[in-house]
């Protein structure tokens, strides 16, 4: 593979290189396919950046992106990366808004992108707080470093207005030429934060170019994933490093019914060589492959998010040939992993070796100076070359996610085995897995508490076959004048859409009076999840 210097050096490679070949197929709900090529890339990219260059964006300036996946959003991030300038992550998931709020200004962002078209557009909200002229700049009071708000559309068949059309016709293009790979950063993840507010991981170009390249081998071919861009596993980068063509989601079109059987139809029909996507989806894609007469299998599935189970690695083999089984996240990258071709001498929970140059210790949960012994539990620190350097703005954060000695606390509990694999148990706190979203509870309690007629709430994880963890809401209510309904109307008027994984909306709503009393006077939680559990009779997802 060629040594790469900037991503803007990645995407000219491979414009020049394999002009005409595919770099996005994009299939929207109903299957129709649009593709975006390398050279098709490479020249929109440049001239979304001569747009933001004339526009005052500059190299090392923030840039935050709220669109969803599609042609708009790619063509964007590259160009955000021809300029120089740091793509953000920008979700709303909260109907007030109050998270993307809260990313403008820990963000400091001079600009953010907008699609004030799509359904539930972060535009709805942002408008309530800005004045904007028609040259798109913005004033605002609430959030002093916003100065422009660009609008990205879609309109049918490229007509007046269409962004990508707009590209096509233009002739000014541009590419920084002054960047410091190991200085400057490409994008601004974001993460589960025990407030409700994403904390920003900063990712630098040289570090993370070199990362991505140590798992360039495993992604070929067509490569299938559709988690959103604006996180670490769906980032654009592995598609730009490895020359990959990535099949994706237009969500721009609209999200597909059953997700599902989206994921089947674009493997089975793009004849897909790598994909990755969430354990979650294995129990209904494996009954799938059952049933099918004909069957187009992966070269390698790709599972990560979840502690996984030998009854998973069963159903990746019956999707593909080879399962990559890794340990990653949005502070860490990549840090552990193994490739697996039978599920025999799979044991439970384990992530395989750590990559070259990570280091994965496991301290005492009482006292993180102190090792624990191979097969004992603890705590699991880690550090590596793709590890954040900090979180953006925000130190205390920052220094509490490190020990003195550099390592990241994930958060996780875990033991090293005698082979010196990672066996990952778990999170180590009240946090909720779903699917491969983390939940503090705290922050979504609070919230309920709001809720005229709600005298106490605890919110807990409750066993899915397919998400691992569903959010419980347990209620203890004033009086019987107050219904569960009402609970759970309020309480889908916070979060944007109950439907999505990355909604903190409660599936489950239950009323308790009261709630159990350990000696001590305090509310065991454990208790209490594990009573929801039984009243709604769930069983654990390996069962």
């Amino acid at each position: 593979m060629p040594q790469f210097r900037t991503l803007p050096d990645i995407l000219q490679h491979w414009a020049q290189e394999k002009p005409d070949s595919e770099a996005f197929i994009f299939r929207d709900k109903n299957q129709r396919r649009n593709v975006l090529t390398w050279a098709s890339l490479y020249t929109l990219a440049g001239r979304f950046a001569a747009v933001l260059r004339d526009k005052g964006i500059a190299r090392g300036d923030l840039v935050i992106n709220t669109l969803p996946n599609s042609p708009e959003r790619v063509v964007c991030e590259a160009g955000i990366w021809m300029v120089g300038a740091v793509s953000v992550n920008g979700q709303c998931l909260m109907a007030d808004g109050s998270d993307l709020l809260n990313t403008i200004t820990q963000s400091r962002a001079p600009a953010i992108l907008v699609d004030p078209d799509v359904t539930k557009s972060p535009w709805n909200v942002l408008k309530n707080h800005v004045v904007m002229d028609d040259a798109e700049h913005v004033t605002s009071s609430q959030l002093a470093c916003l100065k422009m708000v660009i609008f990205v559309r879609r309109v049918e068949n490229e007509g007046r207005g269409d962004f990508i059309g707009q590209l096509k016709a233009q002739e000014e293009w541009f590419q920084a030429e002054d960047m410091k790979p190991e200085e400057d950063s490409f994008s601004g993840f974001t993460t589960s934060g025990s407030t409700g507010f994403s904390k920003l991981v900063m990712r630098r170009q040289g570090p993370s170019i070199r990362h991505a390249a140590s798992v360039e081998k495993i992604i070929k071919g067509k490569y299938l994933c559709i988690a959103p861009m604006g996180h670490s596993v769906g980032a654009i980068i592995f598609t730009a490093i490895s020359g990959s063509i990535r099949v994706v989601c237009d969500m721009r079109a609209g999200v597909p019914h059953d997700i599902v059987q989206f994921l089947w139809h674009c493997i089975q029909e793009e004849k897909c060589n790598t994909a990755v996507f969430s354990p979650t989806h294995l129990l209904k894609m494996a009954q799938m492959a059952d049933m099918a007469s004909s069957l187009h299998r992966l070269d390698v599935l790709l599972l990560t998010g979840l502690p996984i189970q030998r009854f998973m690695i069963d159903k990746g083999l019956k999707m593909a040939h080879n399962l990559f089984i890794f340990y990653a996240g949005t502070e860490i990258g990549i840090a552990c992993g193994m490739m697996v071709k039978e599920s025999q001498t799979f044991t439970d929970h384990d992530s395989g070796q750590p990559l070259t140059d990570v280091q994965v210790k496991i301290v005492r949960a009482e006292d993180e100076a102190k090792l624990c012994a191979t097969g004992q539990v603890g705590h699991i620190l880690l550090k590596g070359p793709a590890l954040m350097t900090g979180y953006l703005n925000d130190a205390k954060a920052t220094a509490d996610a490190f020990t003195e000695d550099g390592f990241y606390r994930t958060g996780d509990f875990g033991r090293l085995d005698e082979r010196g694999h990672l066996i990952v148990n778990g999170r180590g706190s009240d946090a909720i897995m779903r699917g491969v979203y983390i939940f503090y509870p705290s922050w979504i309690e609070k919230r309920l508490r709001e809720c005229p007629g709600v005298d106490d709430v605890v919110v807990v994880g409750v066993p899915d076959a397919e998400v691992n963890e569903e959010l419980c809401a347990c209620v203890v209510l004033k009086s019987d004048d107050v219904s569960m309904e009402h609970v759970r109307q309020f309480a889908e008027e916070i979060f944007v859409s109950k439907d999505d994984v990355m909604s903190a909306c409660p599936r489950y709503f239950l009323k308790f009076e009261p709630f159990p009393q350990s000696e001590a006077g305090k509310k065991p939680r454990k208790v209490i999840k594990t009573q929801a559990a039984q009243r709604l009779g769930l069983m654990s997802a390996s069962n």
